[in-house]
């Protein structure tokens, strides 16, 4: 055996160490269910403009993307999508959800939204930082 990088490593390699790890996290905590939960944010047409992908993980979710593209910012969709994945894996038996979000981002949305701050790291020799975020659902 031997370890190496992966230039540009496909769906297969991805795929495979992720189902690797969920193996082992099952092993250790064999109830554990975990599922993506997602909110899209669409036009009349269909046309995707943005959505908040969350991953729920026993009792929390980790809310993995969140974008509205300029022509749905503004519209308060973002916060309709976040409630609707926060609503769903509350349903789903999550007590908590966290996040992160860089500097340049969107800190004060989520803080309107009701997260607080639990966690900083620099980031880009200090130009910017990585904001770590929660809230009780």
């Amino acid at each position: 055996m031997k370890a190496a990088l992966e230039d540009d490593p496909d769906d297969k390699v991805l795929a495979g160490v992720t189902a690797g790890l969920r193996a082992f996290n099952l092993a250790a905590v064999p109830d554990l269910q975990s599922h993506k939960i997602a909110a899209a944010i669409r036009d009349e047409a269909g046309h995707l403009h943005g959505g908040v992908i969350g991953r729920l993980a026993g009792d929390s979710v980790y809310v993995e993307v969140v974008w509205t593209d300029d022509e749905a910012r503004g519209q308060r969709l973002g916060r309709q999508a976040m409630r609707l994945v926060e609503d769903e894996a509350k349903r789903l038996g999550a007590r908590e959800a966290w996040l992160y979000t860089m500097s340049f981002q969107a800190k004060p949305f989520y803080e309107k939204l009701g997260y607080t701050q639990f966690a900083e790291l620099s980031w880009l020799d200090g130009r910017h930082a990585r904001h770590f975020m929660r809230k009780d659902l």
